[in-house]
C-alpha cells in the first residue's frame, strides 16, 4: 500500500513540475507544439492468437489526460514507472507484448488517437520494432452508409517511421489487433506493426488518421468523402535507434557488393545523393529532390535504353502489354530510347504538364495514344508503332516486338469492353510472347466496386489461362500510389484512397499467385511502394495531379526497376515450338 501512495505521489510531482507539451507533427513531418497534426497506420490482417494478451482482463478506467486541450504525455507516466519497477517487457515483437487492458477503455471526447512504441530500446539493424496505435472509441454518426471491405480495418491511417537523420521513410503497415472490438465501428480499435528498419538512423512515428468510419471505401457508387486529416498524438518518448555493429549488409558503404536485383518488387529506400559514399552514377539517375532509390537486399545499375533494348532483343523478342495511361508513359521513356521528358530531352521540358502529369494530348510520334491496340517494334534507334498489316509473330532480328492493348483496368469504362479482344483471342493473332504484363488497380478502385470487380478478375484469369502458356512469364504492375486527398472530379469523382487502391493491388497479386503460382513465373513490378516510400512532403506533391501520374523522374525509376529485373536475370531465347502448350479452357460458360 505504502509502495502505491509512493507511486502516486511521484506521479503527481512529476506531472506538475517537469510535464511539457509534447510534441506533434504536421502531415509534412514539421514539428509543432500545441496544436496537433498527426495520424497513422492502415490495417491490414487480422493478427493470430497472442498468448500473454491482458485484454481480457479487469479493465481500468482510461486516464483523462487534459492540460489546455492537449494530453499529458502517457510515456512521462510508462517512464517514471519503468525507473521504479523496471521496464514492463523485453520482448520487441508484437504477438509477445501484452496490450494494456486501459486501451480499450479510451475514450474520443478525453483521449486523442495515440501512438505506443512499447520497447523503444535501441535495436539492431535490421530488427523491428513493435508500433501500435490506438484508436479512441466515438459515438456513432446520424448517418452510417461507408462499409470496409472484409477483413478491413474502420480506420485508415498513414503511418511512418522516419529517419531523423537520414529523413527515411519507412511506412508501417498496421495490422488488426486479434479483438472483436476491432470489429465494430463505434468501438476502440488498436492496431500494430512489427516495424523492420535496416538503417541506422534514430527513427521517430509520423502520420495522422485519413478517415474514420470506413469512408476510405466509397464502393459502390458512394462518392468520396472530403480528405480532412486527424491529428495523431505521438509522445516525445516514441523514438526508437536502430544501431549498425559494422556487419548489416544494409549499409550503404556496403551496397555496391550487393547483387544486381532481379526482383522488380525488392523494398528499398530514398537516399539524397548527398549521402551516397559512392560515385551517383553508378546508380539510376535521382528523381527531382535528388533522391535514389536503392533496394536493400540488391543493386541497381544504371542501364542505358539502347542495352534494354538489346536486352529485349535477345531474351524478350514478343511481349504483350497491358494497361493503362501509367503504362503508356512507361513505354514513351522506352521507345524514346529515354529521351521522353529527360534533362537531355531537345523536345520536352521536365517541367511541363506533360512530364509532371497528363501527356494524352500531346503528340508522339513513335505512336498515337489514342488507339486501342498498337504493335510497337522496338530496336537500339528507338521504338515505332507499325502501321502497315504483318505477320506479328515473325519479329525481326535485332528487335522486340510490343502488342500493346490499352484498357481503363476492368471497368465499364472500356469502350468497346476489355473482353472483346480477347473474345478474338489473342495469341492467334499476335503470337506467344515470353511476357504478359497486366497493369490493373488504377482505373478498378476509381470505377468499380469490388464485387464487380472480383467478377470480371474471375473472368480475366480465365482468359489467361486460355492464351499463355507456362512458357510466358506473367508480370502484374501495381496502381500507381495514392495518397493525401481524395477526387472531387465533378460528375465523375474517383473513389480513391490509399488504402482502397492498395486493397484492390493486393487481391489482383493474390488471384494471379493462387490461379498461375504453381505453372507460370510470376513477377510483381510494385511501382506502389516506390512512391509510397518517398517523404511525406514529396509524396504530397501528387495532389496536383488529378490523373495521379508519377512525374517523369518517377517514370524513369520505375523503368530501372523493370529493366534490372527483366535483364540481369533470364533464360536463353526459347523458340516456341519447343516450350509447352497450355490448356485452352472453355469459356462460354463463364461469359
Amino acid at each position: 500500500m505504502l509502495a502505491l501512495v509512493a507511486v502516486v505521489v511521484v506521479v503527481c510531482i512529476h506531472i506538475v513540475f517537469y510535464w511539457k507539451p509534447a510534441e506533434l507533427h504536421d502531415v509534412d513531418g514539421m514539428h509543432r507544439v500545441g496544436d496537433g497534426l498527426h495520424r497513422v497506420g492502415d490495417g491490414l490482417h487480422r493478427v493470430t492468437d497472442r498468448p500473454h494478451d491482458d485484454t481480457n482482463g479487469p479493465h481500468t478506467e482510461f486516464p483523462s489526460l487534459i492540460h489546455h486541450h492537449m494530453p499529458i504525455p502517457l510515456s512521462s507516466h510508462w517512464s517514471l514507472l519503468d525507473k521504479l519497477f523496471g521496464p514492463p517487457t523485453l520482448a520487441t515483437k508484437c504477438h509477445d507484448i501484452p496490450i494494456p487492458s486501459y486501451y480499450w477503455t479510451a475514450k474520443d471526447a478525453f483521449t486523442p488517437a495515440f501512438v505506443a512504441l512499447p520497447n523503444p530500446q535501441p535495436i539492431q539493424v535490421g530488427s523491428t520494432v513493435c508500433v501500435r496505435v490506438i484508436v479512441p472509441a466515438k459515438p456513432q454518426r446520424a448517418s452510417v452508409v461507408y462499409t470496409p471491405m472484409p477483413d478491413t480495418p474502420w480506420d485508415s491511417i498513414l503511418i511512418d517511421m522516419v529517419g531523423t537523420t537520414n529523413n527515411v521513410s519507412v511506412p508501417v503497415r498496421l495490422q488488426m489487433t486479434n479483438d472483436v472490438r476491432n470489429t465494430r465501428r463505434d468501438d476502440v480499435h488498436v492496431y500494430e506493426a512489427d516495424v523492420e528498419l535496416r538503417d541506422a538512423d534514430e527513427y521517430r512515428p509520423r502520420g495522422y488518421i485519413e478517415f474514420r468510419d470506413a469512408e476510405w471505401n466509397p464502393d459502390g457508387g458512394l462518392l468520396p468523402v472530403d480528405y480532412v486529416p486527424e491529428p495523431l498524438y505521438v509522445p516525445e518518448s516514441a523514438r526508437v535507434e536502430a544501431v549498425d555493429d559494422g556487419s548489416s549488409m544494409y549499409s550503404l558503404d556496403r551496397y555496391l557488393e550487393l547483387p544486381l536485383c532481379t526482383d522488380p518488387a525488392a523494398e528499398g529506400r530514398w537516399i539524397h545523393t548527398d549521402m551516397l559514399p559512392f560515385d551517383p552514377h553508378l546508380v539510376p539517375e535521382p528523381e527531382n529532390h535528388n533522391l535514389v532509390w536503392l533496394p536493400y537486399t540488391c543493386r541497381l545499375q544504371r542501364i542505358a535504353y539502347t542495352d534494354f533494348a538489346s536486352c529485349l532483343a535477345t531474351a524478350y523478342p514478343l511481349m504483350h502489354w497491358y494497361g493503362d495511361s501509367n503504362l503508356r508513359r512507361s513505354l514513351k521513356k522506352i521507345v524514346s530510347m529515354g529521351d521522353w521528358c529527360s534533362f537531355n530531352s531537345t523536345s520536352n521540358a521536365t517541367e511541363t504538364r506533360s512530364c509532371l502529369c497528363e501527356d494524352y494530348r500531346d503528340p508522339f510520334m513513335p505512336f498515337d495514344a489514342r488507339y486501342r491496340e498498337l504493335i510497337i517494334d522496338i530496336d537500339q534507334t528507338g521504338g515505332q508503332a507499325l502501321t502497315q498489316p504483318t505477320e506479328f509473330a515473325l519479329v525481326p532480328d535485332n528487335t522486340a516486338r510490343v502488342y500493346l492493348h490499352k484498357w481503363e483496368g476492368l471497368s465499364t469504362r472500356n469502350k468497346p469492353a476489355w473482353t472483346q479482344g480477347f473474345d478474338a483471342r489473342i495469341t492467334p493473332r499476335y503470337g506467344n510472347p515470353q511476357v504478359a504484363l497486366i497493369s490493373l488497380t488504377n482505373w478498378d478502385a476509381a470505377f468499380s466496386s469490388r464485387a464487380y470487380f472480383a467478377v470480371e478478375m474471375q473472368k480475366l484469369l480465365d482468359y489467361v489461362q486460355v492464351e499463355y502458356s507456362n512458357y510466358t512469364q506473367l508480370y502484374i504492375r501495381t496502381g500507381q500510389y495514392y495518397c493525401c486527398r481524395t477526387d472531387q472530379t465533378p460528375n465523375a469523382p474517383r473513389a480513391y484512397s490509399r488504402l482502397r487502391n492498395a486493397y484492390f493491388d493486393q487481391y489482383v497479386i493474390d488471384a494471379f499467385r493462387e490461379r498461375f503460382g504453381h505453372s507460370h513465373v510470376i513477377r510483381i513490378w510494385n511501382v506502389a511502394q516506390v512512391s509510397e516510400r518517398l517523404p511525406l512532403s514529396v509524396r504530397k506533391e501528387t495532389v496536383k495531379c488529378p490523373a495521379n501520374h508519377a512525374r517523369a523522374e518517377v517514370v524513369e525509376i520505375e523503368n530501372q526497376i523493370l529493366m534490372n529485373a527483366m535483364c540481369n536475370y533470364f533464360e536463353p531465347y526459347v523458340p516456341m515450338e519447343q516450350a509447352s502448350v497450355g490448356e485452352e479452357d472453355d469459356l462460354e460458360t463463364d461469359q
